[in-house]
């Protein structure tokens, strides 16, 4: 759990007994706390999605499907994760999952668990109800490679070193494939069944990378280089 989110959970642990989440307003000086320990959760989450993503690219290539699967899932998860923080969105978990969004004051409801975020909360906060990561489209492709993960620790759905059906559209050179993703401006491969394992999750690092770098908030030096002895094709690694 990072600092932001201990911080968000300890005041949402002082709302009086009675109160609803949503008539209870952190106070300024919890606000504060938060909002210093933002950029390190988001440098967290954001090193999180960026090794994940390049960890599952690199066992595809070497024929471990059944775990690519599991690190694509989690890249998407801290991506989102990451995203939501750079809005200024922290979430966190006492007693349930919750969101506090620093910009207007407000505790949410987070969702069922970690995993299954309640995006239709998401989608009205007003200063992200345009992104795209929030949309309806985005939504199904991330719980379509959520139940992919799922399928590979509970019903052993993926027979290594073949690929599944979900991986085997598209260029077989995952280096070709990945320049694909990452130049389709349009989204036409982003959502597909066929493509969306990968391409989803190419998606949403690299639009975290570019969120990021326009922020000017960059991931410490050591985690660069360690991304950059897993990344195993010539393209840049996202987030170095």
């Amino acid at each position: 759990m990072s600092d932001a989110a201990r911080l968000a959970s300890q005041s949402f642990s002082n709302k009086p007994t009675g109160v609803s989440y949503d008539h209870f307003v952190p106070s300024t000086g919890d606000l504060s706390a938060i909002s210093s320990t933002m950029n390190d959760a988001l440098v967290g989450s954001a090193y999180a999605a960026a090794l994940s993503y390049a960890e599952a690219i690199s066992g595809l290539q070497k024929g471990s499907i059944s775990w690519s699967i599991v690190r694509l899932y989690y890249s998407c998860f801290y991506s989102l994760r990451a995203m939501l923080i750079l809005n200024q969105v922290i979430p966190f978990n006492c007693g349930g999952e919750m969101l506090l969004d620093i910009q207007s004051c407000k505790f949410l409801k987070g969702g069922r668990s970690s995993h299954h975020w309640n995006w239709n909360t998401l989608r009205k906060i007003p200063h992200m109800s345009k992104s795209w990561f929030l949309s309806s489209d985005s939504q199904e492709a991330y719980e379509k490679l959520r139940e992919h993960r799922e399928n590979v620790n509970y019903t052993h759905g993926f027979t290594d070193p073949d690929f599944h059906h979900c991986l085997i559209s598209g260029e077989s050179d995952l280096g070709k494939r990945f320049r694909s993703y990452r130049d389709d401006g349009k989204f036409m491969y982003t959502y597909l069944t066929d493509h969306l394992a990968i391409a989803y999750p190419t998606m949403l690092i690299l639009d975290l990378d570019k969120l990021m770098r326009k922020a000017s908030i960059a991931l410490p030096t050591e985690n660069i280089d360690h991304l950059k002895r897993v990344w195993s094709i010539k393209d840049k690694c996202p987030i170095c």
